[in-house]
């Protein structure tokens, strides 16, 4: 894996953890008079922390998911396939 997509996956994974706490901390703080504001419109906050959270942990995944070879897939596949054959056997 490059360093520059490593560095990408590691910022998306961060991003979607912060908002992830943010839509909880958004969900519990609710019934203040403070974040009610807030929640109590078209769209409340925490729906969208919480849709941020979901997007960036896609690009995370998308991101990890095609940093990895073809070759290293390969002989994953070919390893498993080889333990069934064993505990088959």
């Amino acid at each position: 894996m490059s360093a520059a997509k490593r560095r990408w996956a590691t910022v998306f994974y961060w991003i979607g953890v912060a908002m992830a706490l943010a839509c909880v901390v958004f969900v519990s703080a609710g019934n203040t008079e403070l974040i009610w504001r807030f929640e109590h419109t078209s769209i409340p906050l925490s729906w969208a922390l919480a849709g941020a959270a979901v997007i960036a942990f896609l690009a995370f995944e998308l991101a990890d998911s095609s940093s990895s070879l073809p070759s290293e897939v390969e002989d994953r596949s070919l390893q498993f396939s080889s333990e069934w054959q064993a505990v088959e056997l």
